[in-house]
């Protein structure tokens, strides 16, 4: 006799399905809404999608009048968010945005980042923003800080290969 693990529904997906209901959205008008295929929310709320992509996710939070970040969290999260308010909010979204950012680029760029640097490479990106100037700006510095990082973190690994052979 074989024991079935039980199913649970992933927190990101009851959160789609109560703003949904909240919203009069059925899985079609939604996907529509937030410029995907005709399908994409019926396959995620069946389960055929374990974790949407950031900006599949950040689509159907637009479309759904919310953040990526309260959309796809857990209880607690969501609770945290609402408790400490809108600028922790708008950090969790900058992180959430930065980590995407970068991982596309390292991506893009067929370079595996140790998770150690890849940690590093956020916060510094995230201190350089916040110590900038208003949010339009700070997304749009996103992308040219990856690369300078990126830049230097690839010329600082050659240098130390040519002095170690």
């Amino acid at each position: 006799m074989t024991k079935t693990k039980p199913t649970t529904t992933p927190g990101w997906v009851r959160n789609l399905r109560k703003l949904m209901e909240d919203q009069g959205y059925n899985p079609r008008s939604l996907s529509l809404k937030a410029g995907l295929n005709a399908t994409a929310v019926r396959d995620m709320l069946e389960g055929r999608s374990r974790f949407p992509r950031y900006d599949t996710a950040k689509s159907l939070a637009a479309a759904l009048d919310t953040t990526p970040t309260l959309l796809m969290s857990d209880d607690d999260t969501a609770n945290e968010i609402n408790t400490k308010g809108g600028l922790f909010s708008q950090d969790l979204e900058l992180l959430t945005e930065i980590i995407a950012r970068l991982q596309e680029v390292t991506d893009e760029l067929n370079h595996k980042l140790p998770p150690r640097d890849f940690a590093a490479m956020t916060a510094t990106i995230y201190k350089r923003i916040q110590e900038g100037e208003e949010r339009k700006k700070k997304i749009s510095a996103i992308r040219p800080q990856i690369h300078d990082l990126l830049d230097y973190e690839m010329l600082r690994q050659k240098r130390s290969r040519r002095s170690g052979a």
